[in-house]
């Protein structure tokens, strides 16, 4: 028996071995993905390194996530009318440029904060329009029966990269420095855009008719800013209209905020907790720290692929116990290898909230809206820079494992207040 007919067997790996575009799409975001990672490492070690503050992290942080506040829902509009695959190639260059500038600053010695907040807010900027497309490309790729399977192996290939692109980076900082870091992330994001050429380019018009079955619409009006106003609007009213979504994106928006901070605050957290000051050692320190995190995401990303989509919201409220449990467990080590441990476990929780929310989302939402849905997702996401900044002063007050451990506790507290409601929790 074949290699291929043996895995057909298996459905962990249904998406990739049955749909070409898919694997295209796997390969171009695992450029954008080791971009992104290897970018928060670079930034958030510089950051610190340049102020010594946990709060300059959360202030970079913001930087990146302001400009999706007020942008992303037009991202979104943009993503519901136009080529996604476009978009995303656009913006994969965009961010190659800014990367490449960046390096250009540390080469010559000129670095300050500013650069990195500006860095962050052009990141921001261009983001607005990727991650909608991103989110909404998936469903579109490989359809409405596979989503769940798809869904589970993009948050695999995350989390491959998660492995590797940290411990990449923090290698490269010890090694040649933070300039060929930004190197690299250019060259990668140059890389993700060439990877996304095979990919068909379809408008709203055909996605339209791939929907409803029908013919191409040929005379689909153009967008304008009037328009783009008119679906930002009809998005918000959609969203609005349904119960299940509004639920799911208070939940992602209160998850993120408490999420969000394990790795943002991880490079002060190592650095005042586990290599005693040591920069070097910081810098490698957190990139095999997030490497194991990833390793743990590996195996949930994959369990959760291999599942049938039933219990699905049990599920994620299971995910939110598991990694409020785990990182209750991170923030009261000062071992390393124990803490390494550990961070497997907070892996396997943050894996499944992101695959689980993202599919129940995309599941309860319209072909027609789902670039706009991803966008009110990235309204979360943006707010959630705040959560970060707020426990990052915590941080500076109380120490950062105090800060984690509240935020552990936090994470049980909303798995139990999901239970309770039940609306999550009986969804499929």
């Amino acid at each position: 028996m074949n290699p291929i007919s043996l895995l057909r067997r298996f459905r962990t790996f249904d998406s990739l071995i049955e749909v070409p575009a898919f694997r295209w799409y796997i390969l171009s975001t695992a450029g954008e993905w080791s971009s992104l990672h290897m970018q928060g490492v670079v930034r958030g070690f510089l950051a610190y390194q340049i102020t010594g503050s946990f709060a300059a992290l959360g202030v970079v942080e913001l930087g990146n996530t302001i400009p999706r506040m007020f942008l992303a829902l037009f991202g979104g509009a943009v993503a519901d009318r136009a080529s996604r695959r476009v978009i995303m190639q656009t913006t994969f260059v965009v961010n190659a440029l800014s990367a490449a500038v960046l390096a250009a600053v540390v080469f010559a010695g000129q670095l300050r904060i500013e650069h990195l907040v500006i860095g962050a807010f052009v990141q921001g900027v261009v983001n607005s329009f990727a991650l909608p497309a991103r989110q909404a490309m998936i469903p579109e790729i490989v359809g409405n029966e596979r989503m769940m399977n798809a869904f589970a192996l993009n948050v695999f290939n995350l989390n491959v990269l998660r492995l590797v692109a940290p411990a990449t980076a923090g290698g490269l900082i010890a090694a040649f420095g933070s300039g060929w870091v930004f190197v690299s992330i250019a060259c990668l994001y140059v890389f993700a855009s060439i990877a996304m050429f095979p990919i068909p380019v379809t408008t709203s018009a055909t996605r339209a008719a791939q929907a409803n079955g029908g013919a191409i619409d040929e005379e689909a009006p153009a967008s304008s800013f009037r328009e783009g106003i008119r679906d930002i609007v009809d998005g918000i009213r959609y969203v609005r209209a349904s119960h299940v979504l509004m639920v799911l994106l208070v939940v992602q928006l209160v998850g993120a905020i408490l999420a969000f901070p394990y790795q943002r605050l991880l490079p002060g957290f190592v650095d005042v907790v586990l290599s005693g000051g040591d920069d070097d050692l910081t810098a490698i320190l957190m990139g095999v720290l997030l490497g194991f995190t990833a390793a743990g995401a590996l195996v949930g990303s994959l369990l959760i692929a291999s599942m049938p989509s039933r219990n699905r919201g049990k599920l994620m409220i299971a995910s939110f116990v598991v990694f409020g449990l785990a990182l209750f467990a991170f923030s009261a080590s000062s071992v390393f290898w124990l803490s390494a441990g550990v961070a497997v476990i907070v892996g396997i929780g943050q894996s499944g909230r992101m695959s689980l929310l993202n599919v129940l989302v995309q599941s309860n939402t319209h072909e027609a809206y789902r670039g706009r849905v991803s966008a009110v997702l990235m309204l979360d996401d943006g707010l959630e820079s705040l959560g970060v900044l707020g426990i990052a002063m915590l941080a500076d007050l109380f120490g950062p494992q105090i800060a984690l451990a509240g935020v552990g506790v936090g994470l049980v507290s909303l798995a139990g207040a999901l239970w309770v409601t039940r609306v999550i929790r009986d969804m499929d």
